[in-house]
C-alpha cells in the first residue's frame, strides 16, 4: 500500500490525524511509508490503560498506537488534533514508555522511541530525553525531504527491527540445557531398546494380515477379514464425535452405505450396466478409511454371481503413476492394457490368434478394404496384415481401446476400471486424477471408479473439474470401527497360530467381542496386547486413531510397532505367560510405548507424539508455547467458517495477525505450522506438507485433538521433560539425575517428579510472558490459549492412583529442604525411622547422622527429633530424612499461645 500524504485542510480533528495520516504512514510501503505490517501496529482498541504521572498530574492513559515485534513494544505514537499541543503529547508518551520499560527490568528499556504529531508537526525522540531527535512539518513529509529520511532512519521498520534484535538478545538466556543431550553422545541420546522377541516374531509373521500388499493377501482379507462400516454404528462414541466434529458435504451430498459388507446402494447402480458406460463413480472417504479394501470386498466377495459374470475389473494402482499431465495419459493406457490381460490369464495375448482377436474389428476392416487387393497372394496378404497390426500395436491408445473392446464389449460385459490409491497425493494431483478419470470414461466404454479423499470433495465439489461429477454416482464410505478391524486381524493371526490340536482359550471383550486363541506363547502375547487396547479403550484407541488421522491402515501399522516395542519388557512378558493372555498392561506402560516406540529417551522429532511445549534455542526470541497456542487457536475456530467459506480452515496469515502480538515471531509461526502439518496435527487445504505461504489455509486435524488432550497427561509431561531445552541448568540436572539409570527412568515416582518439575517450569515461563503482556494488551486471549491450570490435577490423580491419598499429598506437606519434627519409632543398624505423622514414616540413614552419633542406641523410642526433608517418594511410600537436632522446647509464652490453638484448652473458642 502506497502512502499518500493528506492535505492539511483535510485533518480536522484527532481522529483524522490517526486514520488519514498516522496509520497510512506506518503501514505504507517504503520509501514513502514506514513499512510496518498491520500485525505490528497495535491500535488503542487493543492497548490497555495504565496510570502515568504523579500527584495532580496522575491519570489513566493509553497511546493511540504501539509498534510491537513479537510482543515487544518498540515505539509509541500519540496523536493530537491540528491545533493541540504536541509537546504535551510527547511528554505523556514518554511517561507511558517509562512505565512500560520498568516492567521489563533494569537496562532493557524496549519501548525506546516516542512519536507525537498533530498533523501539522511531527516530533520523535528517545523515551528518556525531552529533546526530540526528529522535528518535521507537514510540508516535509515528501520522499525527498531530509527530515523524512531522518524519520525513516529513526523509526522505520529496519531501524526498529535492529532495536528488536538488540532487545531480544539482551533478554534471551545465554544458554539452554536439554536433559537428553546431557547424558552422552549421539549413540546414547538416540539409543534404542532391544525389540522384544514375541513382538518381532509377530510383526514378521503376520505383516501380510495387518498390512496386506500382495493381491492374494488383499483378496483373503476381503473374503475372511472384511469389517463393514455400518451407518447405525456411527457417531455413537463421544470420541468419534470429537474427531468427526461436523457433517461435511461429502456426507450430506452423497449416497451413504447402510452396510458396506452388503452394499445394496452400489449394487442397485450396477443393475443397468449399459447406462454406466462412460461414467465416473466416486467413492469418498478419508485416507486409509478402507476404500480399496471395500472395492476388494465388493469385487471378490459381495458381488452376486450374475454381476460377477457380466463385469470385467481392471485395477490401476496410482502409487506408481507419474504426477504430470504429459506422461500420465500414456501410462494410463499401458495400465489398462495390462489390466485387461490380467483379467484373462488363460489367454496367451502374445499369440497371433489372440492379437487378431483383440484387433478383430480392424482385421475385418482390413480384409474388406485394402486387404482385398492381396486375396490371390497369401504371403503378401499376411505381410501387409502384419504391417497393419504392427502399426495398431504401436499406437498405444488404439491398442488400449481394442483391448477393452475385446475383453468387455464383445463379450457383453461391463468394463470396470478402478483408479486406486490416488488419495495419498496433494490436492493438485488428486484433481489431476479426476481429470484422468474423466478422460478414461470418455475414451473407453467403461465405468470408472475413483476413490477420492473426502476433503478434496468437500472443498472443491463446486469447482472444475469436480463440479461435473454426477451426484447419483457419488458414494461415501465411513471408516469401520477400529476395534472391530483390530479384533478381526488379530483373530486371523491367532487362527494361523492354531495349527496344533492344543487347548483353546477365550475371553470376552467389554464390547461383546469374543477372542479365541490357542495354547502358545505368541498367542498369549498377541491376545494380551489386544486386551490392553480394549481395557484402556478410551485413552489408547483415541490416541492411536487420532495420531493415525482416522487412517485404519496406519493405525494397524502402529499396533504392530506397539507389539514389538522393547518397552514391553521381560517381566511383563512373564506376567502375560503366567496369566495365559489375560494380563493387562498398565496404562502408563502403554502410554510410554506410544510416546517412545523403541527409543529409550523421548525425542519429539522421532515420535508419533510431538512436544507441544518445545522451542528452538536458535530463535531470536524463543517461545515454549508456539505449538500449543497454534493448535488451541485452530481448535477455537474448528466450527467457524473462514473467508473462503470452508469450515475450520483459516490462513496462516490470520494466525500471524492474531498471535504475533502475544510474543510469537511470524517466522517461527510459519515454521511450526509446517512441523505440525508433517506431524498430521494440522491439515492444509491442498494436503501439502511444506512450502507454506501466509495465504495457505490450515485446519486442526485429528492428531491435533489428541495432542491437546495429551498435554494433561503426567506421562506425556515427564517424557517431554527429557527433550525440553531449559535455560535453568538446575531443572535439567534434576531431570537427568532421575533418568540417568534405566531401572529408575520409567518408574512412577520419576514420572511424577519430572512431570511436576517441568510443569512448574512452564508455569513460571507463562507467568513471565503474562506479566510483560499485562501492561500493553488485554492478555485474556493468550491466557486462555496457554492455560495449564487443569494439568496439576492430572498429575495428582496419577499419584493418588498408585500411592493413596495420604502419601500422594505428603510431597506438598513435606517439601524438600523443609524441616519437621517427628518421633523415633525404630532404630536399626542402618538408620533411624522417624514418624512425621500417622501413616508417614521416613528414614534418617546412618550416613546423614552427625559424626558424634555413631551409636544408634543414643536415640530413645518415641524421642522427638528435628529433621530436614531430603526427598519424598509417594509411590514407594518413602521419605529420606537428615538429622538436624533436638527440637526447641516451647517457652511459657508459647505454651500459653498454644493453649488458644488446642480445641478444648482453657481460653480456646471450643472449650467446654
Amino acid at each position: 500500500m502506497n502512502f499518500e500524504l493528506p492535505h492539511l485542510n483535510d485533518l480536522h480533528n484527532e481522529s483524522d490525524v490517526e486514520q488519514k495520516l498516522i496509520y497510512p504512514l506506518l503501514t505504507g510501503d517504503e520509501p514513502l511509508g514506514l513499512g510496518f505490517f498491520s500485525n505490528e501496529v497495535l491500535t488503542k482498541q487493543n492497548i490497555r490503560r495504565i496510570t502515568i504521572g504523579k500527584g495532580a498530574d496522575r491519570k489513566s492513559y493509553f497511546p493511540d498506537y504501539l509498534i510491537v515485534a513479537s510482543g515487544i513494544p518498540l515505539a509509541v505514537i500519540e496523536a493530537k488534533g491540528p491545533n493541540e499541543d504536541i509537546d504535551e503529547a510527547f511528554r505523556e508518551a514518554r511517561l507511558y514508555a517509562a512505565e512500560i520499560n520498568a516492567i521489563f527490568g533494569s537496562g532493557v528499556n524496549p519501548l525506546g522511541k516516542v512519536v507525537a504529531t498533530n498533523g501539522a508537526r511531527l516530533i520523535a525522540g528517545f523515551w528518556d530525553s525531552s529533546i526530540p531527535k526528529v522535528d518535521i512539518t507537514h510540508a516535509q513529509f515528501g520522499p525527498s525531504s531530509e527530515g523524512m529520511a531522518e524519520l525513516h532512519s529513526f523509526i522505520g521498520r529496519s531501524a526498529l527491527h535492529a532495536d528488536y534484535l538488540r532487545i531480544s538478545s539482551a533478554v534471551k538466556p545465554s544458554r539452554f540445557w536439554k536433559p537428553r543431550r546431557m547424558l552422552g553422545g549421539i549413540a546414547v541420546q538416540q539409543g534404542e531398546i532391544s525389540l522384544n522377541t514375541f513382538g518381532t516374531t509377530i510383526s514378521a509373521e503376520f505383516a501380510h494380515i495387518f498390512n496386506p500388499s500382495s493381491m492374494e493377501d488383499r483378496i483373503r482379507i476381503a473374503k475372511e477379514g472384511y469389517v463393514p462400516s455400518k451407518r447405525r454404528e456411527r457417531y455413537v462414541d463421544p470420541i468419534d464425535k470429537v474427531i468427526r466434529a461436523a457433517r461435511p458435504p461429502s456426507e450430506t451430498d452423497s449416497i451413504q452405505f447402510e452396510d458396506t459388507s452388503r452394499p445394496r446402494e452400489f449394487l442397485e447402480a450396477l443393475k443397468e450396466p449399459r447406462q454406466l458406460e462412460h461414467q465416473v463413480l466416486l467413492i469418498i472417504g478419508s485416507v486409509g478409511v478402507g476404500k480399496t479394501t471395500f472395492i476388494d470386498h465388493l469385487q471378490y466377495a459381495a458381488l452376486p454371481q450374475d454381476l460377477v459374470d457380466t463385469t470385467v475389473w481392471v485395477r490401476v494402482n496410482m502409487n506408481n503413476a507419474p504426477g504430470v499431465k504429459d506422461e500420465i495419459y500414456d501410462w494410463m493406457r499401458s495400465e489398462i492394457i495390462l489390466g485387461c490381460r490380467a483379467a484373462y490369464p488363460q489367454i496367451d495375448f502374445d499369440s497371433l490368434e489372440a492379437i487378431k482377436a483383440v484387433f478383430s474389428v480392424e482385421v475385418h476392416k482390413f480384409k474388406k478394404g485394402l486387404g482385398a487387393l492381396y486375396r490371390g497372394n497369401e504371403q503378401l496378404f499376411n505381410e501387409k496384415l502384419a504391417d497393419h497390426l504392427s502399426g495398431l500395436m504401436n499406437d498405444r491408445h488404439h491398442q488400449a481401446v481394442a483391448y477393452t473392446r475385446h475383453c468387455s464389449t464383445e463379450r457383453g460385459k461391463l468394463l470396470v476400471i478402478v483408479i486406486d490409491n490416488c488419495d495419498k497425493r496433494t490436492l493438485d494431483q488428486q484433481l489431476l486424477m479426476f481429470e484422468v478419470a474423466q478422460w478414461t470414461q470418455r475414451e473407453f466404454r467403461a465405468l470408472v471408479i475413483l476413490p477420492l479423499r473426502e476433503e478434496t470433495y468437500d472443498n472443491y465439489r463446486d469447482r472444475p473439474p469436480l463440479d461435473t461429477a454426477l451426484k447419483d454416482l457419488v458414494f461415501r464410505i465411513e471408516p469401520p470401527v477400529f476395534q472391530q478391524v483390530l479384533v478381526s486381524r488379530v483373530q486371523m493371526a491367532l487362527s494361523e497360530i492354531r495349527s496344533s490340536g492344543s487347548e483353546t482359550y477365550r475371553y470376552d471383550l467389554p464390547n461383546g467381542f469374543r477372542v479365541e486363541y490357542p495354547q502358545s506363547d505368541k498367542a498369549y502375547y498377541l491376545a494380551s496386547i489386544l486386551y490392553a487396547v480394549f481395557e484402556h479403550d478410551r485413552e489408547i484407541r483415541r490416541i492411536i486413531l487420532g495420531l493415525a488421522a482416522r487412517n485404519i491402515r496406519r493405525a494397524l501399522e502402529m499396533f504392530l510397532e506397539f507389539c514389538r516395542s522393547g518397552h514391553i519388557t521381560e517381566d511383563y512378558i512373564f506376567k502375560i505367560r503366567q496369566a495365559q493372555g489375560r494380563y493387562v498392561l498398565p496404562l502408563h506402560v502403554v502410554e510410554r510405548v506410544l510416546l517412545r516406540m523403541n527409543r529409550r529417551f523421548y525425542d519429539s522429532d522421532y515420535s508419533y507424539v510431538k512436544n507441544l511445549l518445545a522451542l528452538d534455542a536458535k530463535d531470536v526470541r524463543p517461545n515454549y508455547f508456539t505449538r500449543l497456542v497454534l493448535l488451541r487457536w485452530l481448535y477455537g475456530k474448528f466450527s467457524q467458517q473462514g473467508r473462503t467459506g470452508l469450515k475450520g480452515y483459516f490462513s496462516i496469515g490470520a494466525a500471524i495477525d492474531e498471535l504475533s502480538k502475544f510474543g510469537f515471531d511470524p517466522e517461527v509461526i510459519r515454521r511450526e505450522v509446517e512441523y505440525l502439518a508433517k506431524a498430521q496435527c494440522v491439515v492444509a487445504e491442498d494436503f501439502s506438507l511444506e512450502g507454506f505461504s501466509d495465504e495457505k489455509l490450515i485446519r486442526l486435524a485429528p492428531a491435533g485433538f489428541v495432542h491437546l488432550d495429551l498435554i494433561k497427561s503426567a506421562t506425556y509431561l515427564a517424557a517431554i521433560a527429557e527433550d525440553t531445552a531449559f535455560p535453568n541448568e538446575g531443572v535439567a540436572k534434576r531431570v537427568v539425575a532421575r533418568i540417568g539409570a534405566l531401572e529408575n527412568q520409567y518408574n512412577v515416582d520419576t514420572v511424577i517428579a519430572n512431570a511436576r518439575d517441568v510443569l512448574a517450569f512452564f508455569s513460571e515461563q507463562r507467568e513471565t510472558s503474562l506479566a510483560s503482556l499485562d501492561a500493553i494488551l488485554d492478555r485474556s486471549v493468550y491466557e486462555r490459549l496457554s492455560d495449564l491450570s487443569d494439568v496439576p490435577e492430572a498429575i495428582d490423580a496419577l499419584e493418588r492412583s498408585v500411592a493413596g491419598n495420604t502419601w500422594s499429598s505428603a510431597a506438598k506437606r513435606f517439601p524438600p529442604k523443609s524441616s519437621a519434627v517427628g518421633t523415633v519409632v525404630n532404630v536399626r543398624d542402618f538408620g533411624v525411622f522417624v514418624e512425621l505423622e500417622p501413616g508417614i514414616t521416613g528414614l534418617i540413614h546412618s550416613s546423614r547422622l552427625p559424626l558424634g552419633f555413631m551409636r544408634l542406641e543414643q536415640f530413645a523410642y518415641r524421642e522427638r527429633v528435628l529433621v530436614e526433608i531430603i526427598e519424598v517418594y509417594p509411590v514407594k511410600r518413602k521419605i529420606d530424612l537428615a538429622y538436624v537436632g533436638t527440637p526447641k522446647q516451647p517457652s511459657l509464652a508459647d505454651m500459653g499461645q498454644l493453649a488458644f490453638d488446642i480445641p478444648g484448652a482453657p481460653g480456646s473458642d471450643q472449650m467446654v
